[in-house]
């Protein structure tokens, strides 16, 4: 965990120097670069590297040592034609910005959307449902080689994998049954390897089949 901090706040100092330097779009390499690594390594973008999660984890260390309670994401907000809708619109100032040369905040507003967001819903509403980046990466994470897995046979269904999730991305629908992560979800956080009791989850391959 300490080390993906590490990486945060590099990145996070990266994004900042180049939103000074009025380069912001430089950023979009190393957005391009992970999505063509994502069906490698998973979503390791969302979770070491976007500048949104990076201040949207402030955001919530400090709710949680306040114990700040947020709204829980609305049931129409769920379905999936909304991710689309965000998607549409995001993809639609990028191509703006290509074909007019204007120059369009784009990065910046939908950090401060992102941060916005997480003020008041909890985390899952921005990383599941809201930011197109992660809608993106969540296409080539389908195709994911590695990521995290939980190693049943040690599991003891205990569920806090999917409490400390932030993107919905533990499928778990009661106790009786073992918690499935869904790499195109996973923000690659180890979140839920940080909180498991039982360490039983590991970043692996994915074709690798743990014991039931």
């Amino acid at each position: 965990m300490k080390r993906i901090k590490f990486f945060q706040l590099i990145f996070l100092g990266i994004f900042i120097m180049l939103v000074k330097l009025g380069r912001p779009q430089l950023w979009f390499m190393i957005f391009l670069i992970s999505i063509i690594l994502t069906p490698l390594f998973g979503r390791f973008y969302c979770g070491w590297i976007c500048p949104i999660k990076s201040l949207m984890d402030i955001v919530d260390w400090i709710y949680k040592k306040f114990k700040i309670k947020r709204r829980e994401v609305p049931n129409w907000i769920k379905k999936p034609i909304f991710r689309y809708i965000v998607l549409i619109i995001f993809l639609g100032f990028m191509a703006k910005i290509f074909i007019t040369g204007r120059k369009i905040p784009v990065l910046i507003i939908f950090t401060i959307l992102g941060v916005a967001v997480t003020l008041f819903f909890v985390p899952s509403m921005w990383h599941r449902y809201f930011c197109p980046y992660g809608t993106l990466l969540s296409f080539a994470g389908l195709f994911s080689k590695r990521g995290l897995a939980v190693e049943n046979e040690n599991c003891i269904k205990c569920g806090i994998c999917k409490s400390v999730c932030p993107a919905e991305a533990v499928k778990m629908e009661n106790r009786k049954q073992y918690p499935e992560i869904l790499n195109s979800l996973c923000l690659s956080c180890f979140k839920c390897a940080d909180s498991c009791p039982k360490s039983t989850i590991k970043y692996t391959s994915v074709l690798k089949k743990f014991k039931k």
